[in-house]
């Protein structure tokens, strides 16, 4: 019951995440436009080019067949049906290669586009915000994902392509007969919802593995660095972190065997029942060939047909799920780029006082970081003039840098004011405040 429970509340996850998909692909779109739309326009001419080559086969192999059966020479037109089908293959070869130029460029735009964004944004937010654990996981899902869902925004270029087939190719065979094409579709069903369900167990598995993740790569760094060379040897640390990245590496590799074998034996099983389908199609035409209902050069045509239609449907179900998966991982990049400071400069905001006349002034200012009940300054009020040097003393987590960065406008307090002049810090504009 959990299981299934777990199922439809994977449907509806992937389902929801699906509204993550039009806004990356406005980003695509910034990236590289005039690339973007070449792309669609090659794609959709190399995904006619299969149903192309099909008729025209039908055509050559009825040509052969009737002028074997007939004791007569082929016709005039046979010899320009083949020199069209080797143009067809000529163009399909060059439209293929110009679609994988096309990807690669816009994997770089895209990748310089949406990196250069990230490091913008992160610039923007407060710097309270990476004081947040739940921020820096946040932060690294973002950095991973502007530049890992390449493969979403190629697949979904895929997916055209692959509509765009498995239309034509379907229209043929819902002529000769509807039912084909239904009991192509039930075989392949199973598969896509399996497909689908271990898709999601994989993102969750990510989601949940993000911590341990960047606890391993800590280690990593901290276990071969030079800084770190000294501490490690004078206090025998080494074989302390060894077994603590050992350990969580282990504990990450059995969690992703487990998935990948039940993967693994669902996949197969549902895989059987697509062939199935497929070969039930291929039989049933075969049998209407042999009982002279259809000639050879429509059995080839229908029979590669019915196999272009089952391969592109279940890719189409494969990369549809696949999309919609990419799409959940992209919930911490969009929900970064949605992030906004708090500390930011009001509408109107005075300018900063050049030269500074009276100084600052802390009145009853508290503090306190994210998710701590704990005041780092509790009440504090103090001031200092233009030309004073004053030196704050105390222990580590005292507040001594805090203070620094309230009076730079880094940090607001949590209660209180912090005024330059005689003028609360909130009211100056920032920029000019920080210059």
């Amino acid at each position: 019951m959990a299981e299934q429970e777990s199922f439809w509340e994977g449907w509806r996850e992937r389902l929801a995440a699906l509204r993550n998909v039009p806004p990356v692909l406005e980003i695509v779109w910034q990236s590289a436009p005039a690339v973007v739309a070449a792309g669609l326009i090659f794609r959709l001419l190399a995904s006619l080019l299969p149903m192309a080559l099909l008729w025209i086969t039908k055509l050559i192999i009825d040509g052969i067949v009737h002028a074997i059966s007939t004791h007569q020479p082929v016709e005039s037109r046979f010899w320009w049906l083949v020199a069209t089908e080797f143009g067809l293959a000529v163009l399909g070869t060059a439209l293929t290669r110009i679609i994988d130029y096309l990807d690669a460029l816009l994997a770089d735009k895209y990748t310089r586009h949406v990196s250069i964004r990230v490091m913008k944004h992160a610039a923007e937010l407060d710097l309270l915000a990476y004081e947040d654990p739940v921020f820096y996981d946040r932060l690294e899902r973002a950095r991973v994902q502007a530049t890992d869902r390449l493969g979403m925004i190629q697949s979904i270029g895929r997916l055209i392509q692959q509509v765009a087939i498995a239309l034509s190719m379907s229209i043929s065979i819902m002529l000769f007969s509807p039912w084909l094409m239904l009991l192509l579709i039930a075989g392949v069903l199973p598969a896509f919802m399996g497909e689908s369900h271990f898709a999601f167990l994989g993102y969750a598995k990510n989601y949940r593995q993000t911590p341990i993740r960047r606890q391993l790569d800590y280690l990593r760094v901290l276990g071969g660095s030079r800084e770190a060379a000294k501490e490690l040897k004078l206090f025998g640390l080494n074989e302390f972190l060894t077994e603590r990245f050992t350990r969580l590496s282990d504990e990450i590799y059995l969690e992703n065997v487990a998935l990948s074998r039940r993967r693994l034996i669902a996949g197969s099983f549902l895989s059987l029942i697509g062939t199935m389908g497929y070969y039930s199609a291929y039989v049933f035409v075969i049998w209407r060939t042999v009982n002279g209902a259809l000639s050879i050069g429509t059995l080839t045509f229908l029979s590669g047909a019915i196999l272009q239609a089952s391969n592109n449907i279940q890719q189409i179900f494969s990369t549809l799920s696949g999309v919609a998966d990419q799409a959940l991982f992209l919930t911490d990049l969009l929900a970064f780029f949605e992030m906004q400071p708090t500390i930011r400069s009001k509408p109107h905001a005075l300018a900063a006082p050049r030269p500074i006349l009276r100084g600052f002034e802390f009145r009853d200012v508290s503090f306190q970081y994210p998710g701590s009940s704990r005041l780092i300054l509790k009440r504090m009020n103090f001031r200092f003039q233009p030309g004073e040097r004053i030196a704050l003393i105390g222990e580590n987590g005292q507040g001594k840098t805090t203070v620094v960065k309230l009076i730079t406008r880094l940090y607001d307090p949590s209660e209180g004011q912090i005024l330059l002049d005689g003028v609360d810090l909130r009211e100056y504009n920032l920029e000019e405040l920080y210059r």
